[in-house]
């Protein structure tokens, strides 16, 4: 727990509750109230949701403007009208749209610009904005996982990521900076998104007896079964591979990976047909279908085709009591 002796604060009388509903990097409308010699301004913010009233805020000094303290005393006479982030803040540096200033702001796969902040044993830290910095571990460094931090990767150097996992409740974000992964035009970041014989490009994180586990993004991964693996040209362990999807268990929600990349295909080249009959031949007893449409009618019941297919009607008709 963070307390203050600032009287500007312990004068302030707005309940801390108004301020629970507003995400960080919220933008608002704002108007200020008074200006702290020294501290900052009061603003009183409107929420993005009409029924709400009104919500005061405090700006520091140092958020006011991108110049001196002079400059912000300035810029903020009673009543003046502002834009604000929930920090809060109005500096035009953080009022940018590619200001990043929660984790909350970055999607799994998103390609992000940063420069190195700091180099450890076990990889850099990347600083994407004054507010959030990520890790990319040893492992995701390169594509062939090295022992130590390649003499490339220097403080204030630039590097292009993708962004790995996010970890809101901490704020924290791990990045890859692969190029076979920061390269490649598809992210499999969900699991809905695989396709049987679809080309993905992940990376070898943990080997077992049964086979090597593929990471992606989040916790999207699959299996590269033992019988499959060559001895001699297996992956290891922090690795980038091309894989093709061989199975799709969506009952179970399992992934078949092979290194046999023939016959396969590229994200982009899945049509809307591929996916929809790549669903239905998943299909096991008990799935609830959305749509059923009738086919024809028996004296026992009724034959019906149904989603994500109509054009597989001859193969899943199903009679209904």
């Amino acid at each position: 727990m963070y307390l203050t002796l600032q009287k500007h604060l312990i004068d302030w009388d707005t309940n801390p509750e108004d301020l629970s509903g507003l995400a960080l990097g919220s933008r608002l409308e704002a108007q200020s109230l008074d200006f702290v010699p020294k501290y900052g301004c009061r603003v009183r913010c409107m929420w993005p949701e009409k029924s709400k009233g009104p919500t005061i805020g405090f700006c520091p000094l140092g958020r006011l403007t991108d110049k001196g303290s002079q400059d912000a005393k300035d810029s903020v006479d009673v009543g003046t009208k502002m834009s604000c982030r929930v920090i809060v803040t109005r500096r035009p540096y953080d009022l940018k749209e590619d200001t990043i200033v929660s984790v909350t702001e970055l999607s799994l796969g998103q390609l992000v610009v940063g420069r190195i902040d700091r180099v450890v044993d076990f990889g850099i830290f990347v600083k994407l904005s004054e507010y959030v910095n990520g890790l990319v571990h040893l492992r995701q460094l390169t594509d062939v996982p090295l022992a130590s931090v390649p003499k490339k990767f220097t403080v204030d150097t630039k590097v292009k990521c993708r962004v790995l996992r996010v970890f809101p409740e901490k704020q924290q974000v791990t990045l890859t900076a692969k190029k076979s992964l920061v390269k490649d035009d598809f992210q499999l970041c969900e699991f809905e998104q695989a396709r049987k014989d679809m080309l993905v490009t992940g990376y070898v994180s943990a080997m077992h007896p049964y086979g090597a586990i593929v990471n992606f993004y989040g916790d999207t991964h699959g299996l590269l079964p033992q019988k499959h693996l060559d001895e001699d040209t297996a992956p290891a362990v922090g690795m980038s591979v091309l894989c093709r999807i061989s199975e799709v268990n969506r009952k179970r929600k399992r992934l078949g990976l092979s290194l046999d990349i023939d016959g396969g295909k590229a994200a982009g080249e899945f049509t809307d047909d591929d996916k929809t009959s790549s669903k239905a031949s998943t299909m096991a007893y008990g799935d609830i279908c959305e749509v059923v449409r009738a086919v024809r009618c028996t004296e026992t019941g009724v034959c019906s085709a149904f989603q994500p297919s109509w054009a597989v009607a001859a193969h899943c008709e199903a009679l209904c009591q």
